[in-house]
């Protein structure tokens, strides 16, 4: 159901849910991918919000206003940060929250947002790293060779979660592509009042919010959302011969032709907003039902995760990368997923592996023994 109605505030052909019944069921899926703010500034925008029961309007009302207050506070981090940048001659680009919700839904409030993440240089991210603690944010964690990005974060006000602030220096890890990251540099364009700050040139955009969805296994419906609303906004400027032109050079073809696939199939309608050419008869990997309710038992889903961790890759090279992190994380991951194992010592750091395998065990008896044991 609720994947139908999210296909009918794109396809406006479709008619919202008549039964007044159905919208509860559709609003709890609301809240669990949290997109009430961007569901009401839909209906709003399309003029259609007067076509939903009052207990839904009033519901998504609430919770927008929730969203407007949080994503104003990170609008006002984001620029300190961005002046700060801008002051010291640090060369940055905001990637997706407050600046791709205002370009690409019309609003800051319009999409959730619960982070800041910035495109760094290389050489400029220790001077980023001083700054960003001057402004009280402390680091988290330590930074493997590979990874990239760094993680910083301070409590909100009336929040019990903390703005977390992310600097990176690309947008994949380290050796899973060939991707050149200095091609999002070369084709951004300076943001309005500033020198150093830029902004995506609307192609990078689009190809880095389908890499990002990928990257989370397209495991939330705002990812589906987050590309279906870049594609038309941006309709026929997105040229897909280009793009997957440039995927297979940067070794992220199979990435990419897996997300969209996916995201075309749910949404087909978009074939009429902008072809996509490939073959779109499988889902591969993705299943509605098992993300919004985490079937962890369900063999299938650990069989397409594993197809998602390790056959997207366009080289056997970056599978085996991946496969080898996989087995043998660093040591810094493990601390990152056991969030008590922040004060390493060889005791924390050995408990926090025997729980890493036995989670990787659990799911290979799944693989190899659930549908038997079901059947």
């Amino acid at each position: 159901m609720f994947i139908e109605f999210i296909q009918s505030l794109y396809d406006q052909s479709r008619p919202l849910p008549k039964n007044s019944n159905d919208y509860c069921s559709i609003l709890e899926d609301i809240e669990y991918f949290h997109l009430s703010a961007t569901v009401y500034s839909l209906l709003k925008q399309q003029g259609r919000i007067e076509q939903t029961p009052i207990y839904f309007q009033s519901q998504l009302q609430k919770e927008y206003q929730t969203v407007l207050y949080n994503n104003l506070y990170i609008k006002n981090q984001l620029k300190l940060i961005l002046d700060t940048f801008e002051t010291n001659g640090i060369s940055a680009i905001p990637l997706k929250g407050i600046l791709f919700a205002e370009t690409y839904f019309g609003h800051f409030s319009a999409r959730r947002t619960t982070d800041i993440d910035i495109l760094i240089r290389k050489e400029d991210m220790e001077k980023a790293k001083v700054c960003i603690q001057k402004l009280e944010y402390n680091l988290e964690g330590d930074w493997p060779s590979y990874h990239f990005h760094r993680t910083f974060s301070k409590m909100m006000p009336h929040s019990p979660v903390p703005l977390t602030v992310e600097l990176h220096r690309d947008i994949l890890r380290e050796n899973t592509a060939g991707l050149e990251i200095e091609q999002f540099w070369h084709h951004s364009t300076p943001l309005e009042n500033y020198k150093y700050i830029k902004q995506l040139s609307e192609f990078h955009t689009f190809y880095m919010i389908c890499l990002h969805g990928w990257k989370h296994g397209m495991d939330s419906l705002k990812y589906f959302i987050d590309i279906v609303q870049t594609i038309h906004i941006l309709n026929h400027k997105i040229n897909y011969y280009k793009l997957f032109k440039i995927a297979k050079k940067d070794q992220t073809l199979k990435r990419l032709t897996s997300t969209l696939t996916i995201v075309y199939n749910q949404f087909p309608h978009l074939d009429q907003v902008n072809e996509l050419p490939v073959d779109k008869k499988s889902n591969r990997w993705w299943n509605y039902e098992q993300i919004r309710y985490l079937k962890m038992e369900n063999a299938t889903k650990v069989k397409n995760s594993i197809h998602f961790h390790f056959l997207d890759y366009d080289t056997p090279k970056h599978a085996i990368i991946v496969l080898k992190r996989w087995i043998f994380p660093a040591r810094a991951e493990i601390g990152d997923e056991y969030q008590s194992l922040k004060k390493y010592n060889k005791y924390k750091i050995l408990k926090g592996y025997s729980k890493y395998y036995g989670k990787k065990i659990k799911i290979l008896f799944h693989i190899l023994f659930y549908s038997k044991v079901k059947s």
